[in-house]
């Protein structure tokens, strides 16, 4: 599958340059709580399972990335193995508020998420003055009105 490649290809330097453990963990496709006929891939998880992040697909529309605190592949697999689950996956206003939207394209989240740990090794290790343009340009375009550049 295409997708395994350039989830694994590109997540693997996210792993990296993640600068709170962050790390590659890709699922097989899960049926999505709050959309029938979309499916939820996880392919990306931080060290606590405080945030997970999943690629949305949608059958007639671009994918997307989410994110959740919850394991859907850990709820399926409880579900059907009979066990308590943290949430109820019928619940689709609960799933509503379980998985938020975090980036248009699987390139942009992986972009920011480079970038961002890249900023930040850079600030802590005093490396600041000596980041590649990209970089500066980025944080400037966070800086509030009239903050020196």
């Amino acid at each position: 599958m295409a997708i395994d490649h350039e989830l694994n290809g590109t997540a693997g330097s996210l792993d990296e340059v993640s600068v709170t453990g962050c790390w590659t963990n890709l699922s097989d496709p899960l049926p999505s709580p709050v959309e029938p006929g979309a499916f939820l891939v996880r392919f990306f998880r931080d060290q606590q399972d405080c945030v997970i992040w999943y690629l949305c697909l949608r059958p007639k529309s671009e994918a997307f990335v989410v994110y959740s605190d919850l394991d859907y592949e850990f709820e399926y697999e409880a579900r059907r193995d009979g066990e308590e689950t943290q949430t109820d996956l019928e619940d689709a206003e609960e799933q509503r508020a379980a998985i938020l939207w975090c980036a248009p394209s699987f390139e942009e989240f992986a972009h920011r998420f480079w970038i961002e740990n890249r900023l930040w090794h850079s600030v802590n290790d005093g490396e600041l003055p000596l980041l590649e343009p990209r970089l500066p340009d980025y944080l400037n375009h966070y800086a509030p009105p009239g903050a020196p550049r």
